[in-house]
């Protein structure tokens, strides 16, 4: 059980992540009006593909913080995230309009995903990388602090580069990009050097975003991988392997008899010998007790002298009463028993008898 749960709750397999932003970045100034001014609702945590057993992969894309109360159907007010996947050849080396910005040299994005208030779209480059198919709309919720969204292909293999933009949403713009001020605004990150609207990109911190503006090209890192890296890639293979573990460890503890079945199974081996230096004044031998009788069987009164003879020996007999001298004695015949166990005696007649024959 605690295997399953285990390849459950580690089923993301392709991620990227970096810490929290602590400020606005250098050379912005943050909008003037609450409803756009923390930095938090564009700073990009981790992008990441969960791979259920069973039914749809979903993408996932958390923020550091979300506000929820925005009108559109994903309720998410202030950002603009764009995710672009590159698992192979080719591509289309230019993002989607808006942020201006172009993928690093050599490098071309097939799948992208672009996340607003007002919902979210999908687009496929074509396979020459000259054009992109129809965007279609993709199913999304808000959950907390993440964007969970439909992802209607397979999840990008382990080795695919994932980059990932942010900036502030504008619902009137073609784009929906939010260009920066020139000064400061209430709804808009302001610049005097202007630049691209971008507010975070992932992976990289403040000084990929610095490199970002400066040449206008997303900044390959190693982990842009969709497996986070080499490290991050095998911690992925250890999790896999200690649930497996604990399954098949669970599967034999239940394949284990139960504890009266071993207890029997002991006592059928052998009864285990008495402690050789306890209670050795209480013992009594097998000969101080004599054999044990059956308790249904009937043992005749002439048996239990005779198993006592075994033990002890023969028991010593009266003597026998002598017959009253004179011829009578005669009279008295002593019979041994085939056994010599027992003596049978005859009295003599008695004066009354010897009379009655006189005469």
């Amino acid at each position: 059980m605690w295997g399953a749960c285990l390849l459950l709750g580690f089923a993301a397999a392709r991620a990227i992540e970096e810490a929290p932003e602590t400020g606005v970045p250098p050379g912005l100034q943050a909008p003037t009006s609450p409803a756009y001014a923390d930095v938090a609702w564009y700073d990009l945590l981790a992008v990441r593909w969960v791979e259920p057993a069973v039914d749809t992969v979903w993408l996932e894309v958390e923020v550091a913080a979300a506000d929820p109360a925005g009108p559109g159907p994903l309720g998410l007010r202030q950002p603009i995230i764009e995710v672009y996947v590159d698992d192979g050849g080719g591509g289309a080396a230019t993002l989607l309009p808006g942020s201006g910005l172009r993928m690093p040299e050599g490098d071309g994005w097939h799948h992208a995903v672009r996340v607003t208030g007002d919902g979210v779209w999908w687009w496929e480059a074509a396979a020459d990388g000259r054009g992109l198919l129809p965007p279609r709309p993709l199913p999304a919720v808000l959950d907390g602090r993440v964007v969970r969204i439909a992802w209607p292909a397979a999840a990008p293999p382990a080795d695919a580069r994932v980059y990932a933009v942010s900036g502030v949403y504008d619902p009137f713009s073609a784009d929906g990009w939010r260009p920066l001020a020139g000064s400061a605004s209430p709804w808009a990150f302001a610049s005097e050097a202007g630049g691209p609207p971008v507010i975070d990109v992932l992976p990289g911190g403040t000084d990929a975003w610095a490199r970002v503006r400066e040449g206008r090209a997303l900044v390959r890192d190693a982990s842009a991988t969709g497996g986070g890296g080499w490290g991050a890639r095998w911690a992925w293979w250890v999790l896999m392997a200690a649930g497996l573990a604990m399954a098949s460890g669970g599967l034999w503890w239940r394949s284990r008899p139960p504890a009266r079945a071993r207890q029997a199974g002991a006592q059928v081996a052998g009864p285990s010998a008495p402690p050789s230096n306890a209670g050795a004044e209480d013992l009594i031998s097998d000969a101080e007790l004599g054999p044990v009788a059956d308790p249904g069987a009937i043992v005749p009164p002439s048996a239990v002298p005779a198993a006592a003879d075994e033990a002890t020996g023969p028991a010593p007999q009266p003597a026998a009463t002598p017959p009253a001298a004179g011829p009578a004695s005669a009279g008295a015949v002593a019979d041994g028993a085939s056994d010599g166990s027992s003596t049978r005696v005859t009295d003599a007649p008695s004066d009354d008898s010897r009379s009655a024959k006189r005469s």
